[in-house]
């Protein structure tokens, strides 16, 4: 857990050369793409006009002195797409690296372009398998949740899910999916109710950023579509989420389908 004395400092606001700012995506960005390629045109176009846009947030490495992007991978790029040679303004902090992971987390889940639910989850992972010398967390349960957006079950199904990994002299993967089919593979007989519940979640996270929007917009507009598609799609098992659905019913309440 990071202690209050080690929190990131703000030094001053300031304009530097391009060639000397450096990314480290993997340490850095937390969403499955480093820049999505329409927002860096927006902002790109904003530039060209000579348009305002907010500094980035630069981390000067205390090892080597580097200035690091946290913030602002975007921007970054729209500047040089914008063929920017001037020097551009930025926001340094110093501290260690530790307390720039969550600032950079922090900053990448406003709601600028906001992360999905399992870029979230993704970086919950990452942090909780982040360890001191020693083997214990970096980050508490409450660090987690509180600045990837976890809830704190999942988090608490994370760190059991990496304590039965190393236990089970396993490698870490990178992403909570993988965490989980990994476990699964290791002791699918072994795993509990909760387990395969967090599970269930991840792959409805997944499935609803994938086509949630779509389908409840769908289903405002048109209910009777989102069923012809789902027996489509789903043939016989639409039986399965008649049985499923039947049990919420109020009496004298119709069934969907």
């Amino acid at each position: 857990m990071i202690k209050q004395q080690q929190a990131l400092k703000r030094v001053k606001r300031t304009q530097v050369p391009l060639k000397d700012l450096w990314t480290r995506p993997e340490v850095f960005q937390y969403r499955d793409k480093e820049v999505e390629n329409h927002h860096v045109e927006d902002i790109a176009s904003v530039i060209k006009l000579k348009r305002t846009v907010d500094p980035l947030d630069v981390w000067k490495d205390p090892s080597n002195g580097a200035l690091v992007v946290i913030d602002g991978h975007h921007r970054l790029a729209a500047y040089k797409r914008a063929g920017v040679t001037r020097q551009i303004p930025v926001v340094i902090f110093e501290g260690p690296e530790t307390a720039a992971r969550l600032h950079a987390l922090s900053e990448n889940a406003k709601a600028r372009l906001p992360m999905t639910a399992t870029e979230k989850n993704n970086a919950a992972w990452r942090l909780v398998c982040l360890t001191a010398d020693d083997g214990k967390s970096i980050y508490s349960k409450a660090d987690v949740t509180k600045h990837t957006g976890a809830s704190d079950g999942t988090v608490g199904n994370m760190r059991r899910t990496r304590r039965k990994l190393l236990k089970a002299d396993e490698w870490l993967p990178e992403t909570w999916k993988a965490a989980l089919a990994q476990l699964k593979g290791q002791e699918q007989e072994e795993l509990s109710d909760e387990d395969w519940n967090a599970i269930i979640r991840e792959r409805a996270q997944r499935l609803d950023d994938k086509v949630g929007k779509e389908i409840g917009h769908m289903g405002d507009l048109q209910i009777d579509a989102v069923a012809l598609m789902l027996e489509k799609r789903l043939g016989g098992k639409t039986e399965i989420l008649g049985e499923r659905w039947r049990t919420d019913l109020v009496d004298g309440e119709e069934f969907p389908f």
